[in-house]
């Protein structure tokens, strides 16, 4: 069934809407671990948790409809959900650590390498998106993505020395299961409805990080807090978590992981804003430039996808009318 025109600018704005989420996570991150000194275990489990509480009451409505309606994905959903989890629990742990390590703009930037990955595991076990792989705009577009990126990244080698390897070795692991996440929720979670899809992750998510929380980390460093801090705690977890996974959700089933991942590459602009006001940390010229051409080479991979929409809807147009064709 084709979708209508007006679904794509939709998960446009959602993605739009989910960089804005993700670009806050390193600045809220950086500022309990090295601020707050909150065990990073713990502020994981917490902020995911307010996910899982969240969306856990449209779980198991939409559940309550789809076994009302006799349909048979509601009750495999808990299954589909198993590999996606896996690979998002791997992502959580160490994209988590790396603020121990690592500044909030570094995180902002070198995560952005996940697309890489998105686009290895996509081109590997999704058959819609190798089209793309033979477009001239969506190379021209992953080159200038990668390369402002690598910029960005040499910059930050450049300015920490070698005492940021290790963050960066953390943040390089999470890379690959960012990039993995995207194309498992693509090809694991497409049957389910969005909000569906994405509770069910975050209740076992959730699950695990409180058991890692409390085998690995010290809870106990959470009690202290004052009201106003587990407020920005919860909130943290409504943006970065809550929201910002639903909208990058809706960005990837109707557009791609490889085109999201493209499109969220303009997140470190974000990180980079909130570092500067709450952090004290900002941009400097040769980095804002390799920023740059990451945002313009997120924008080519759009015009890329969009292209290959045109051309698979004008053969299908022209199966259509063939003689002969069961379709017409």
């Amino acid at each position: 069934m084709t979708q209508p025109k007006d679904d794509k600018w939709v998960a446009v704005l959602c993605l739009v809407g989910a960089m804005l989420g993700y670009g806050c996570v390193p600045v809220f991150l950086r500022f309990f671990i090295q601020s707050e000194k909150m065990d990073f275990w713990s502020v994981n489990a917490a902020r995911y948790s307010v996910a899982a509480i969240f969306w856990s009451p449209a779980v198991f409505v939409l559940l309550k409809r789809q076994r009302q309606a006799g349909a048979a994905a509601g009750r495999s959903v808990w299954r589909a959900a198993l590999v996606p989890t896996a690979v998002n629990l791997f992502g959580q742990a160490t994209y988590g650590a790396a603020p121990v390590y690592a500044s909030a703009p570094t995180i902002g930037f070198v995560i952005r390498l996940s697309f890489l990955f998105a686009m290895i595991f996509g081109f590997l076990f999704i058959a819609e998106e190798r089209p793309l792989a033979a477009r001239p705009v969506f190379v021209v577009g992953a080159a200038l993505s990668l390369g402002g990126v690598v910029a960005l990244f040499l910059g930050q080698l450049r300015a920490e020395g070698t005492a940021s390897l290790p963050g960066l070795a953390i943040l390089l692991a999470s890379t690959i299961g960012w990039g993995a996440y995207a194309v498992s929720v693509r090809k694991w979670m497409a049957p389910y409805p969005v909000r569906l899809g994405f509770g069910v992750i975050s209740l076992y998510t959730s699950a695990g990080l409180i058991l890692l929380a409390l085998v690995f980390g010290r809870p106990s460093t959470l009690a202290p807090l004052s009201g106003g801090m587990w407020l920005v705690l919860i909130l943290s977890g409504l943006i970065g978590v809550t929201l910002a996974h639903v909208m990058y959700y809706r960005g990837i089933h109707r557009l791609g992981p490889v085109v999201a991942s493209g499109m969220l590459m303009a997140t470190p602009f974000v990180t980079y804003a909130g570092a500067a006001l709450a952090l004290g940390e900002t941009l400097a010229p040769a980095q804002f430039a390799g920023g740059i051409t990451v945002v313009a080479g997120g924008v080519l991979l759009v015009v890329a996808k969009g292209q290959v929409e045109r051309r698979l809807a004008k053969q299908a147009e022209l199966d259509k009318r063939r003689p002969g064709s069961t379709l017409a």
